[in-house]
């Protein structure tokens, strides 16, 4: 059954939310309680894990790093840290107006990949959840998740939002022209050509706002069939 007409996905890190600048921030915090080997030993496991399991886990990286740390104090301040940090203040000033530009015409759903557990308290945290009205969906690779997703939301077309070349890729790949690709080309990808003239987009945006100038006709129009990467 169809649900929809169409179904916005919303990636979070660098599309709503600006990750780069909430990793430099979180470093500085850490800095303030931790001593310095803590700090590079924590980001080191953080980059472990993320190696081994092929993606961000914050929780994990904790474990691993209160099983090394001698110090009891050190678990509680960095769950303080990270728990604790205002996700907020890094949602990009456009992010807001852009879902409820989406809201206007389609579904907006939160895509993300990540953890159970912090992506979706960062994404709780940041008010993103709330403005898509619960609609969040977190997996651990999201391009693989495409019968998860349509039987959760279904819809007759989609469009996917993100920065990350591979998500698109894999999306268009697998939906054809069920699925509009939009290149967001912001935070690290901001000055990317790469980026900016990549052929598995068929849509490119310099920021999360740029959503606001797209119309539902727009974006379905600009669908065409699987590329390549």
């Amino acid at each position: 059954m169809i649900a929809h007409d169409m179904v916005v996905l919303l990636d979070v890190d660098n599309t709503l939310l600006d990750n780069d600048q909430v990793r430099i921030r979180l470093e500085e915090d850490l800095q303030r309680v931790l001593s310095p080997e803590h700090v590079e030993r924590f980001w080191g496991i953080y980059e472990d894990v993320r190696d081994e399991l092929d993606f961000v886990n914050f929780p994990e990286t904790i474990e691993r790093f209160g099983r090394e740390c001698t110090d009891s104090e050190c678990v509680s301040q960095v769950s303080a840290v990270l728990y604790g940090f205002s996700f907020k203040d890094f949602v990009y000033a456009d992010s807001m107006a852009a879902i409820d530009h989406v809201s206007s015409f389609a579904l907006p759903v939160i895509l993300s990949d990540g953890d159970q557990l912090f992506q979706r308290h960062k994404i709780q945290s940041a008010g993103l959840e709330t403005a898509v009205d619960g609609n969040v969906l977190v997996y651990v690779h999201k391009e693989l998740e495409l019968a998860d997703i349509k039987k959760r939301f279904p819809a007759a077309h989609y469009a996917m939002v993100d920065d990350k070349p591979r998500i698109h890729v894999g999306m268009k790949g697998a939906m054809g022209a069920q699925m509009t690709t939009v290149m967001v080309c912001q935070g690290k990808y901001a000055h990317d050509p790469a980026h900016h003239e990549f052929p598995g987009a068929d849509i490119t945006i310099e920021g999360i706002g740029g959503l606001l100038a797209l119309t539902a006709g727009e974006l379905r129009n600009a669908a065409s069939g699987s590329v390549e990467g």
